[in-house]
């Protein structure tokens, strides 16, 4: 699994845990802080959970893009909204990732699957949090952040053929949690409590919070809870308003593409199993 220090990152690691999902590693990559902190945050959090999995080192920088400095952490500068001081004290992982093969679940930029398929890792399918198809953007009006951190890499992994499917906002953004299910969340166990004390940080700023890649995970592993629709997909990466932005070909008459597009999605059921999931880590 690629992540990228959002709190949503650390639920999907959780819903993942829960369900006892092996990773054979979690790769840290820059997000809206930088690799060391998103690194340490989620060896932390791998303790946390009782998780043995490991934790290596992904891309320091984006091909593209960086997210701007100076600007405000979305999920807090320590990559746990305030609260990384709860979790158990860890060394910074200090490995770097692995070669990437079989199924790559990128909750982040696609950077390092566009450099590992570069490179001839065998890499049979991405499942992607990112990109939109009519939502618009989060981080501009075009653009979702995953795609937009790195436009260049997007694309790449889109045109290589390699089997992917994409999980945009247009479906996650439908899991908005507000103070209700925040406080579900917090009935789930020790970490759901955990979760929910970070996940305050967001709340208190925005009133809510989207577990985009907690929805991603459930997609991973319940695949049948989705509707998904083979589309052909590109990511814009010379646009001087559009950079980013996922085009989505959804004429009528087109050729189907090799990116399965989730459409659809069975709400109650993903949002009862992302709960039941993190309760049942004892």
């Amino acid at each position: 699994m690629i992540v990228d220090g959002g709190l949503d990152d650390a639920v999907a690691l959780a819903v993942l845990v829960g369900l006892n999902v092996p990773l054979s590693q979690v790769i840290a990559t820059e997000g809206s802080v930088d690799l060391a902190t998103t690194a340490l945050a989620t060896q932390r959090l791998m303790i946390a959970l009782g998780s043995a999995d490991p934790v290596r080192l992904g891309s320091d920088r984006a091909m593209i893009a960086a997210y701007p400095a100076g600007r405000d952490p979305f999920h807090g500068p320590d990559a746990f909204g305030g609260q990384a001081t709860c979790l158990p004290p860890a060394s910074a992982p200090s490995q770097n990732a692995g070669d990437l093969d079989g199924t790559v679940f990128c909750a982040g930029a696609l950077t390092c699957v566009a450099q590992a398929i570069q490179g001839g890792s065998p890499v049979a399918e991405v499942v992607w949090m990112g990109g939109a198809v009519a939502a618009g953007g989060n981080m501009t009006a075009a653009a979702e952040f995953n795609a937009w951190m790195d436009p260049t890499a997007a694309d790449h992994v889109f045109a290589s053929g390699v089997s992917m499917k994409m999980i945009p906002l247009d479906v996650t953004e439908r899991f908005e949690w507000s103070a209700g299910e925040i406080q579900a969340l917090r009935g789930a166990g020790r970490v759901g409590k955990l979760l929910a004390d970070a996940i305050r940080y967001v709340q208190d700023r925005d009133g809510s919070f989207v577990p985009h890649d907690a929805v991603t995970a459930i997609a991973l592993t319940s695949p049948e809870l989705f509707s998904w629709i083979p589309r052909q997909v590109r990511c814009e990466t010379k646009g001087e308003f559009t950079t980013g932005e996922t085009v989505v070909d959804r004429r009528r008459g087109g050729s189907p593409g090799h990116v399965l597009v989730a459409e659809d999605v069975d709400i109650p059921e993903v949002a009862s199993r992302i709960l039941t999931a993190v309760a049942s880590i004892a």
